[in-house]
This record gives structure tokens, C-alpha cells and sequence, in this order.
């Protein structure tokens, strides 16, 4: 069998968020956020990203394998990503931060999204995601690939946050350069942010 890549359908969105709550589940961020526990974690991760990507305005790219939704390039439009659509209490950090699934580490995260979301018109990709026994196999390149041509013709500048530094690596083979490193919080258990920028060609 082979790997389509096509837009993804209206019903086949929440198919997609879920594949990236998998994939992304056990990264350093979410790990943060909910510790330890897998089924917190993965169904935490699952329930925001099927929400997240079938919120997302058309086009969306997916890959396909057969019928199946394996790997997603979401991204929200202009206007539509979290610094402009949060609401005004996830927009200021909470006071203190508690133990991994309390609330207070996820209201941290979307509030520290809000505070370095680019100013300028911009679409906000994510999440980039391929079924974690299916990455390494080119998915996720040919998707962004897609992507960023359709980025180019538009004449729009992109914007992302990402927690791995092979993802930025793989972003920056798509013309992607890091605008800020972010250690945080302040103290206590910590995790890393990469925010990258690419501008049109």
C-alpha cells in the first residue's frame, strides 16, 4: 500500500487531532502537563487534538493509508490561533503551578502560547503528526512539503511552537528559523520551547 496525501474531509478532521494526540502524548510538554500517568496523558492529549483540528478552517492536509487517517499538517488560519481566540483567563500564567493533571500546568502552557504568539498575519501550524509506528517513513516531510507551497503562493507568513530538538531540525529543512528558545517556568520542573518562524519564498 501507499501513503496518500490529499485534504483532509470535514468528518475525517477529529480522525486526524486524534493520530496527533497519539503521536504527541509523550512529548516533553505533555509530560509535563499531565506526568506520568499514559492514560491521562494520551487521553488528554487525544480529546484536545481532535477538538483542535476540527476546528481548523479547509484546507487541512492528511495522509491516508488506504482509509485511514495516519498523519495530519493542521494549521489555523489568520485570526483563528490561540493568541487571538484564548480566552482572557488562560491569557495570564496562574499564580502558582501544581502537580502534573491539577489544571494550573496546561493553564501555564496555553498562557506562555498566548504571550509569544506573532504579532504580525500569520497561520499557525500545527499539530504536525504522523501515527508514531509510521514516523520516519517521509510522512510528515511530504505533508508540510504540501504545506508551505501552498504558504508560498499565498504569500503568508507561518508560525509554530515545538518541544523536540529534532522537530526543530526537520522544520528548519522546510525553511523554518528558530525566532525564540524558552526555558520555563522559572523554577521547578522545567520543559523547553522552540518558536519558529518562516517567512513566503
Amino acid at each position: 500500500m501507499e501513503i496518500e496525501i490529499r485534504d483532509l474531509t470535514t468528518a475525517e478532521k477529529a480522525l486526524a487531532g486524534a493520530v496527533a494526540g497519539r503521536a504527541l502524548s509523550d512529548n516533553p510538554t505533555f509530560r509535563w502537563i499531565a506526568g506520568d500517568d499514559n492514560l491521562a496523558r494520551v487521553g488528554g492529549a487525544m480529546d484536545l487534538f481532535a477538538g483542535f483540528v476540527a476546528g481548523h478552517l479547509d484546507p487541512q492536509v492528511g495522509a491516508f493509508l488506504g482509509d485511514h487517517v495516519v498523519g495530519v499538517c493542521g494549521a489555523a488560519a489568520p485570526g483563528m490561533c490561540i493568541g487571538d481566540v484564548a480566552p482572557e483567563e488562560l491569557r495570564t500564567p496562574p499564580e502558582t503551578i501544581g502537580a502534573p493533571g491539577d489544571g494550573s500546568r496546561e493553564h501555564f502552557v496555553w498562557s506562555l502560547l498566548c504571550t509569544k504568539d506573532l504579532d504580525e498575519r500569520h497561520w499557525h501550524l500545527g499539530p504536525v503528526s504522523v501515527e508514531p509506528l509510521l514516523q520516519g517513513e517521509g510522512i510528515g516531510a511530504k505533508m508540510l512539503t504540501i504545506f508551505c507551497q501552498r504558504m508560498d503562493n499565498a504569500g503568508e507568513i507561518v508560525w509554530l511552537e515545538t518541544d523536540k530538538p529534532d522537530n526543530v531540525i526537520f522544520y528548519s529543512r522546510h525553511g523554518f528559523v528558530v525566532a525564540e528558545e524558552v526555558v520555563a517556568p522559572t523554577s521547578g520542573e522545567q520543559f523547553t520551547t522552540w518558536f519558529m518562524r518562516r517567512d513566503p519564498r
